[in-house]
């Protein structure tokens, strides 16, 4: 899962005083006072016209980085991630220094599954904001989804000393230690997530997929049953805690389960399902999706 928070422009421009220094000398007349008329209808939320007042800004100053990271920020808050790479794009030409338009873009090409660029866009964000805990896991998040596990572990393992009550970010240094074979290590990251946020059903999961694969069936099976209390449609959840529940002989908890999943499922994934109806009638349950036999017999057509 990567971390959703997009930085506000307006914030980091704020917040490093770039606002007023972002035009430059040589703006056309009008520029300077559409970019604030812009900054401020997006303050008051209205989207729209902000994004107006920022394309008239940038026709009337194509150097204009602000009103073209302000722009990115916009299009991106509309999913219309097109416009906000092209936006985001210009900003980061006129201004390569400013780590947050890097991260921004770098999560707009993601978004558009340009990986490689989001990549490309993320390291440089992180050269130059080294001590951004977000940038971090975003970007060892897209490293374990490349297949660099040990790229994503050292990325994550930084984020989470950054942001040690950040739950996302232990998370997912549990799913990177996983698929490196670190069981013991996913563990621990997964606990603490645990510990963040209790309620959150696809931590508890990812911990029983752990203990599963230790053949921890004791320790699974909680785990499981969490995951399904919070998420009582997590479908998958469902279908490891059967096999659990049959590991452990209680085929009726097993069959129960079981049975859960394949009305959650309704047949969207048919091998599967052909699958768990057979450990049901193995356990000598009936499946759900088994044909049900009419409630009264058809009367029969009398002779005249």
């Amino acid at each position: 899962m990567l971390h959703r928070r997009f930085r506000s422009i307006l914030a980091a421009a704020l917040a490093l005083g770039l606002a007023a220094s972002a035009v430059p000398a040589s703006a056309g007349n009008d520029a300077g006072a559409l970019y604030r008329q812009g900054m401020a209808y997006k303050t008051q939320g209205k989207d729209d016209q902000a994004i107006a007042a920022f394309e008239q800004a940038v026709a009337a100053d194509p150097k204009h980085g602000m009103a073209w990271g302000s722009l990115g920020h916009l299009y991106k808050k509309k999913k219309d991630f097109t416009k906000a790479i092209a936006a985001y794009e210009k900003a980061a030409e006129l201004m390569p220094k400013e780590g947050v338009i890097w991260a921004n873009l770098g999560m707009a090409y993601y978004r558009e599954k340009r990986v490689d660029d989001a990549l490309t866009a993320l390291e440089k964000a992180c050269k130059l904001l080294p001590k951004d805990a977000e940038i971090r896991a975003n970007l060892g998040t897209i490293k374990r989804q490349k297949g660099d596990t040990p790229g994503a572990i050292a990325q994550l393992e930084i984020a989470v000393k950054l942001a040690p009550g950040e739950a996302t970010y232990q998370s997912n240094l549990g799913v990177a230690y996983r698929t490196a074979n670190r069981l013991d290590d996913a563990i621990g990251a997964f606990q603490k997530a645990i510990a963040i946020a209790p309620n959150e059903a696809d931590y508890h999961f990812n911990l029983a997929v752990v203990y599963r694969r230790q053949e921890e069936v004791d320790k699974a099976v909680p785990e499981y049953e969490k995951a399904v209390a919070l998420a009582p449609d997590k479908a998958d959840a469902w279908y490891d805690l059967g096999y659990m529940y049959k590991l452990n002989h209680d085929q009726d908890k097993a069959i129960e389960a079981f049975n859960t999943y394949l009305e959650l499922t309704k047949g969207k994934d048919k091998e599967a399902d052909g699958r768990v109806e057979q450990e049901i009638q193995s356990m000598g349950g009936t499946p759900v999706t088994a044909p049900k036999p009419d409630a009264k017999p058809k009367p029969k057509p009398k002779h005249k």
